[in-house]
């Protein structure tokens, strides 16, 4: 039987780098290729590496900054993954000013009606870089807070911290 010609590798399982970041909301483990951030994700990632890629420094520094009250954007590559929708609500995301919220009906006004705020709640929900790509800006049309990958309480300190709510807002805890 005739071997198969190799193919090259997907760039989505290249290899990956990870850098830890302590926060208010815990540890965050961002990801990275070695030239763009892949993901943040607020579980553990075990990775091995010989090597810290500087956009993962940068992204750390970052990060850092922003828990400290001291930047309000991001400016880091990011891959860009997902279906043209996805990336579509993924860049009106990243629009969203820092301290201020908008909700799901309001970018699916923006993009087509209102019969696709729950498709624009699952583009939101898939994004692969929370924080750095806001989603945990985006309200529901009652201003509830409604799914976050990190947990609501993640979202909640996130938009407290941000200025968007009061902390009482919601009552204790």
């Amino acid at each position: 039987m005739p071997s198969r010609p190799k193919t090259p590798e997907p760039e989505l399982f290249a290899p990956l780098h990870v850098a830890v970041v302590e926060s208010p909301i815990g540890k965050l483990w961002v990801e990275s290729d070695g030239a763009v951030i892949t993901r943040l994700s607020f579980d553990a990632l075990h990775v091995r590496q010989a090597r810290h890629p500087s956009i993962l420094t940068e992204a750390q520094r970052q990060l850092e900054a922003y828990f400290r009250g001291q930047r309000q954007q991001f400016h880091l590559p990011v891959q860009r993954l997902g279906t043209r929708f996805q990336q579509l609500v993924r860049g009106m995301l990243e629009a969203i000013p820092y301290g201020q919220s908008t909700t799901y009906q309001a970018l699916a006004d923006r993009i087509g009606g209102k019969a696709i705020a729950r498709t624009v709640g699952n583009a939101c929900g898939s994004n692969p870089i929370p924080i750095i790509v806001p989603c945990h800006r985006v309200l529901s049309s009652g201003g509830l807070l409604t799914g976050y990958i990190g947990g609501i309480w993640r979202k909640k300190w996130l938009l407290e911290h941000e200025g968007v709510l009061t902390p009482d807002l919601f009552g204790a805890g």
